[in-house]
């Protein structure tokens, strides 16, 4: 029978379907912030630590990815951020589609942690136009 901590899991061992988000404090990072909370459920009330590539530890913010909330307003970014993502690869995958609907996402690669958890680097930003130019007039 397993028993689990009751002041509750390492830094390392988060719940199912729960991944850690790491961005600068820019405004384009609060912007991606806060479209997040609106797209996923916040997970844990106030900010956690995750260790990024570099051995640094960093605030993260973690949202809950099973379920996923539609924007009924786009959102503008005005720049590009980095964001780390961290968490399992089966969770990771699920946020990079939601993030993908409201901006442009290119991931830079992720670095496996062990315990079946891995950090992503990701640039946001924001999202190409797929509007095809008008013929102009000849």
């Amino acid at each position: 029978m397993r028993h689990r901590l009751k002041d509750g899991k390492s830094g390392r061992h988060r719940d199912p379907g729960t991944v850690g988000v790491h961005m600068d404090p820019t405004q384009a990072g609060s912007l991606v912030y806060e479209a997040l909370s609106a797209i996923f459920t916040p997970a844990l009330p106030e900010a956690h630590r995750i260790v990024p590539d570099g051995g640094q530890e960093v605030a993260a913010r973690f949202f809950d990815v099973r379920r996923q909330r539609p924007l009924s307003e786009p959102v503008r970014l005005g720049e590009a951020v980095r964001a780390v993502v961290h968490g399992r690869p089966k969770d990771i995958q699920r946020i990079v589609p939601g993030i993908q609907a409201h901006f442009a996402v290119d991931d830079k690669g992720f670095r496996d942690l062990g315990h079946g958890e891995q950090d992503h680097e990701l640039v946001i930003g924001p999202k190409r136009s797929t509007e095809k130019p008008q013929p102009g007039p000849e």
